[in-house]
Formats: structure tokens, sequence, C-alpha cells
């Protein structure tokens, strides 16, 4: 996994609000993480709502944590 990935994980889970940022204006939200905002990667999040991150988040998560 990617640090980018792994950063932008570990900020939905841990951080407060991250989430709805990240799905009302991804470009911005990854930005102010650090993070390089990719066409791809914008592409990816557009329409994505919170509680899908959330979701997401939480499964590579616990795939992390499985091996």
């Amino acid at each position: 996994m990617s640090a980018d990935l792994q950063l932008l994980i570990g900020k939905i889970l841990t951080e407060e609000g991250f989430a709805q940022s990240l799905a009302e204006n991804p470009e911005k939200a990854l930005k102010d993480a650090k993070i390089e905002p990719t066409v791809d990667l914008l592409d990816a999040l557009a329409g994505v709502d919170p509680e899908s991150l959330k979701n997401l988040a939480s499964s590579f998560g616990a795939q992390q944590a499985a091996v």
C-alpha cells in the first residue's frame, strides 16, 4: 500500500470530520492532508459519501491488520 493511501486511510479513520471534508471538497482536503490530488484519485473520490469512505477505510485497515 502506498504511503499516501495509508495516510489517507489513517486520516479517515482517526480524524473527526475528515471523511466529510473529503466528500465535500476532495482536492482541498487532500492538499490540506499533504496528499497530491491526482486526477485518478479525484475521479475515484467524486460523488463518494462520507460513510462509504469510512467503510472503505475500515476495510483497508482490517486487511492491513491481518497481514
